[in-house]
């Protein structure tokens, strides 16, 4: 038996199998989406009792993903990030470096300029993103620091996910 079609080879295909098109003119696969983050530290300085928020608008502050252009088109992503120090309360914690119960509960808005997104994503919210191939966002976070809460550093370490939306 005889397979006749075209068979296209992609990068990071799935299974290390080929795509074999019956009617190669009208049915080429989807582009592969390969989508790299740069994300800075971020030092939010000394954080002032009860609530305050910082905003990092500087070019090399912001969070940005770069994609290829094509590969995104008409397509929504979900945005999210998994913290180092977990999620109560849909808020992320800063932790004491020496007093692990110390913790500071805090989220972050990220601002592309034509759609703001806050993390935690609980609800999954859906964005497009630029089709110029790069899209960056000027994060701002709040933060409430409690009148107990010891003097000291604390961390906390976000890692950042995108999957396209079903």
């Amino acid at each position: 038996m005889e397979i006749k079609g075209a068979a296209y080879i992609a990068r990071d295909g799935r299974n290390g199998n080929c795509m074999v098109a019956k009617e190669p003119e009208t049915s080429a696969p989807p582009l592969p989406i390969q989508i790299k983050v740069s994300a800075p530290d971020w030092n939010l300085g000394e954080l002032p009792q009860g609530n305050a928020t910082k905003t990092f608008t500087n070019s090399a502050e912001q969070l940005c993903f770069t994609y290829t252009g094509k590969a995104v088109g008409g397509k929504l992503f979900v945005i999210n990030a998994g913290s180092a120090n977990g999620v109560s309360g849909n808020r992320y914690r800063l932790k004491h470096l020496e007093d692990p119960t110390q913790t500071v509960p805090y989220k972050v808005t990220l601002d592309s300029g034509t759609a703001k997104l806050s993390l935690p994503n609980g609800s999954n919210t859906a964005l497009a993103l630029n089709s110029s191939g790069k899209t960056c966002f000027a994060p701002t976070f709040e933060t409430s620091v409690g009148g107990r809460v010891k003097d000291g550093d604390y961390v906390d370490t976000l890692t950042f996910t995108v999957v396209t939306k079903t």
